[in-house]
């Protein structure tokens, strides 16, 4: 019924698989995405007069398919609503990227880490980026005897999860040790997922930071954007609500940093400000619904964008509509800038 729904609700879901813009420098394949969040790729290409192949990566030939669509790059927007989407997604893009030598975008590297709790936090750890403090137990015994101690309240989250329907805030230690037995008997279930989504044989504990501040700060290509997430009671993710103070010079300093050591270009880096100031990754994702807002920067009611323009200008704002169609005209805009120029250099 959800999947009908999304069908219905595509503006291209009767539309040809194929597009050819006039002039096109370039044909992009745009991979199929099960709940239709490739409809913004198929948005920004017609915008922009770029052409595409629209692929099925699900299909038995995919390979053949993909080989025979003769694309300089592909678009893609991975499904994690069911984990077995989540893993085809996974397997067929590194084949596709490391294997094939094809180019996909945003890069494998950055879609492995998308809605993915336990490989952020340990890419968070190995880089040294700081970090709400997190706790990962693949064994029961090791996770009862730390939740005996731990100061609460504690959040509990699930590995997958999109907004917060994956996120418990614990204040009692019999509710905790409770959610742990679930979580190595029958799985902990975010809400919304069907009931074989369980996600057993392992917990994940996060600090609970009070009065904290959240940021949704994003990267696309040289495009930086940025505002607060409203709040809703204890939660910022999946609020409804959108803040336009402008970023400072060091949120966006910040943001350059992760997505610098990543070699990120498509990256929301979901930062906590705590009440000191500190600034502490909490999330990244390499696409977003943006599904309450159509811009991502404001500044005096305008949109726009920051970009990077060294010592001593720093940051600059520029006005414009950078972030059309969930972002996926700057993600457009980019790949073909960047197939141009690495074309030129060939």
């Amino acid at each position: 019924m959800e999947l009908r729904r999304r069908e219905a609700a595509d503006p291209f879901f009767r539309e040809p698989p194929n597009f050819d813009g006039p002039g096109s420098p370039v044909r992009l394949g745009i991979i199929r995405e099960f709940c239709h969040y490739h409809r913004h790729y198929i948005a920004a290409c017609r915008e922009l007069g770029v052409s595409y192949r629209l692929l099925d990566i699900s299909a038995n030939d995919w390979v053949p398919q993909f080989l025979d669509a003769r694309c300089a790059a592909f678009l893609v927007w991975p499904s994690v609503s069911i984990r077995a989407w989540r893993e085809m997604f996974d397997e067929r893009l590194r084949i596709l990227e490391q294997d094939l030598r094809m180019i996909v975008y945003p890069g494998y590297h950055e879609t492995w880490l998308y809605e993915n709790k336990r490989r952020v936090h340990a890419w968070l750890l190995a880089k040294g980026i700081p970090h709400p403090r997190t706790w990962v137990f693949f064994e029961r015994g090791p996770a009862q005897d730390f939740a005996r101690t731990v100061d609460l309240p504690i959040v509990v989250k699930t590995n997958l999860g999109a907004a917060h329907s994956g996120v418990w805030i614990i204040r009692h230690r019999a509710d905790l040790q409770r959610m742990i037995n679930r979580a190595f008997t029958n799985g902990l279930l975010a809400r919304g997922r069907h009931r074989s989504e369980g996600e057993a044989g392992c917990i994940l504990l996060q600090h609970f930071l009070r009065n904290v501040r959240e940021w949704r700060m994003v990267r696309i290509g040289d495009s930086y954007f940025g505002h607060p997430k409203g709040r809703v009671g204890d939660f910022h993710s999946g609020s409804g609500k959108v803040e336009w103070t402008p970023p400072e010079a060091r949120h966006l300093d910040f943001l350059k940093q992760v997505t610098d050591e990543g070699d990120f270009t498509s990256m929301d880096v979901d930062m906590f400000e705590t009440e000191e100031g500190e600034l502490l990754v909490n999330e990244l994702q390499t696409v977003f619904g943006a599904g309450f807002s159509v811009d991502q920067a404001r500044i005096n009611e305008k949109a726009g964008r920051f970009v990077w323009a060294g010592q001593p200008a720093h940051w600059q704002f520029e006005v414009g509509d950078f972030a059309r169609n969930a972002c996926a005209n700057a993600r457009v805009n980019y790949l073909v800038s960047r197939l141009l120029n690495e074309n030129k250099l060939k």
